[in-house]
């Protein structure tokens, strides 16, 4: 599947892991090119996570917990295996399998290890205790973790901060857009 998303859509991102969806939402595409996907996730959108924050997320009903404030502005190079949240104080790397086109928007798999970068240009790792729990329990090899954590040692090495996205301001009409029909069967997303 070629198309583009138009800026203003709203489409669906979700987290897959073997079959099983584990977080899905939906966000305003700012750009679709094709060396960048940037997408705007509003406060208050509709967002299908865990029951149970605490716990690892595979193999769990999905409830609705809305995004909170602040929004955040998603920044994906086809390919990457990661994409960079803008917020006010920093960025997040969200580490993540490479987004897989779908018609209804975009699949990917969180990979539960993250990084935050602050303004002043330190770094630290988010949720090791969740990714090694991961580990212990069989959801990741021990190599499936080592590429996992070696991507995030590219990204720091790259830094590729700031980003050029930093002062982006939505349009005041984006809404938080809802969850399409569909939005947790596999089959009505492929492409």
């Amino acid at each position: 599947m070629n198309d583009r998303f138009a800026p203003g859509d709203a489409i669906l991102m979700r987290s897959v892991w073997r079959d099983e969806v584990f977080l899905a939402c939906s966000v305003r595409v700012v750009a679709d090119e094709p060396d960048l996907l940037v997408t705007w996730l509003a406060p208050g959108t509709p967002y299908m996570r865990p029951a149970v924050r605490a716990e690892l997320p595979f193999h769990q009903q999905v409830v609705d917990r809305p995004w909170q404030p602040p929004g955040v502005l998603q920044l994906t190079r086809p390919g990457d295996a990661y994409s960079i949240w803008v917020f006010e104080h920093g960025w997040y790397v969200n580490l993540q399998e490479p987004l897989r086109r779908t018609a209804l928007g975009f699949d990917t798999c969180d990979q539960l290890l993250d990084l935050v970068r602050s303004r002043g240009g330190s770094w630290r790792w988010k949720d090791e205790q969740e990714f090694g729990e991961a580990v212990r329990r069989g959801f990741l090899s021990e190599d499936e973790a080592a590429a996992i954590r070696a991507e995030g040692e590219r990204v720091i090495a790259a830094d590729p901060f700031p980003t050029g996205w930093e002062t982006w301001e939505p349009d005041p009409s984006w809404s938080a857009p809802g969850l399409p029909a569909g939005w947790n069967v596999l089959q009505a997303a492929a492409s």
